[in-house]
């Protein structure tokens, strides 16, 4: 028996496998979900790109392209509902109990549903796109395409996700030179810390998480918005240009390079932030305050 009361992974396991077993319905729905948005995305933009170009080759690869982009709205959108969903165990008084009376540390509870989506997200992901990819070939004879749509099109958009990782040397933006990768990193780095906004909403709120994460942030972007018009039209014109000026003057050391690193600290940092957070949030769930109501 494992003697370890901190952190043990065979206990991360169990936690994960029984909420596996018990949820396998709702994980099925929504691998099924994925997979008919890839195989949509596949099949319907097959049709459409076989006949856009004379040369086979060159619809292919346009079609490539277009399936990456939809591909990654598709993984987009159900990673945030994964993530918005992390605590959907929690949702009535009888899982909560059930769930925290396993024995384990409320650590490893949150890190066993962290994972779950999070690496499981990948695994469905890679599970709904190998079936899309499949029935894609078993569809092919029903189609008139040329031969260059038997490739594989899952190899293909590796292959373009690797191609830009070595050509990420450096670009040219704003007028100054930059590290592509380091651009790359920034980018991903913003992703997560989305992604880790959605974790916290689920960590906060059981019953509709996403609806309420989502409206949520839709309402602070509108008061930053407001916000930010009222302190440029109070500035004006005059305080602006005079506040540009002293940008330049004092920031000559800043380089789009700088920039971009301070993005990908300060999203990392936060990312951190909200995931110890959304942890400080579940482990409220251990004490059950009794409710008292007058007779």
């Amino acid at each position: 028996m494992d003697t370890n009361k901190f952190f043990s992974f065979p206990r991360i396991a169990m936690v994960m496998k029984r909420e596996i077993m018990e949820n396998w319905k709702t994980n099925l729905y929504r691998l099924i979900g994925i997979y008919a948005g890839f195989l949509l995305v596949m099949v319907f933009t097959m049709l459409k790109q076989a006949s856009s170009y004379y040369d086979p080759q060159t619809a292919f690869q346009h079609y490539c392209s277009n399936v990456l982009g939809a591909f990654a709205l598709i993984i987009g959108i159900f990673g945030i509902v994964y993530a918005a969903n992390i605590m959907e165990n929690m949702i009535t008084k009888e899982k909560r109990i059930a769930f925290l009376m396993l024995p384990a540390t409320m650590i490893e509870k949150f890190v066993a549903r962290f994972l779950l989506v999070t690496v499981g997200l990948a695994v469905a992901v890679f599970v709904a796109a190998s079936l899309a990819e499949i029935t894609r070939y078993l569809l092919l004879p029903l189609f008139n395409v040329p031969e260059t749509f038997h490739q594989s099109v899952l190899y293909n958009l590796l292959s373009m996700l690797s191609a830009d990782g070595e050509q990420a040397y450096g670009g040219y933006a704003m007028n100054m030179s930059y590290q592509k990768w380091l651009g790359e990193l920034c980018g991903w780095a913003f992703l997560v810390w989305s992604h880790s906004l959605y974790i916290l909403g689920g960590s906060y709120w059981y019953k509709k998480p996403f609806f309420k994460t989502l409206g949520t942030l839709i309402l602070i972007s509108i008061l930053c918005s407001v916000l930010s018009v009222q302190i440029i039209s109070w500035v004006g014109d005059d305080g602006m240009r005079s506040f540009a000026e002293w940008l330049e003057a004092n920031f000559q050391w800043m380089t789009l390079n700088k920039l971009l690193s301070l993005g990908v600290a300060f999203f990392s940092a936060f990312t951190l932030f909200n995931w110890w957070l959304s942890y400080r949030l579940f482990t409220r769930s251990q004490v059950v305050k009794p409710k008292f109501r007058l007779l």
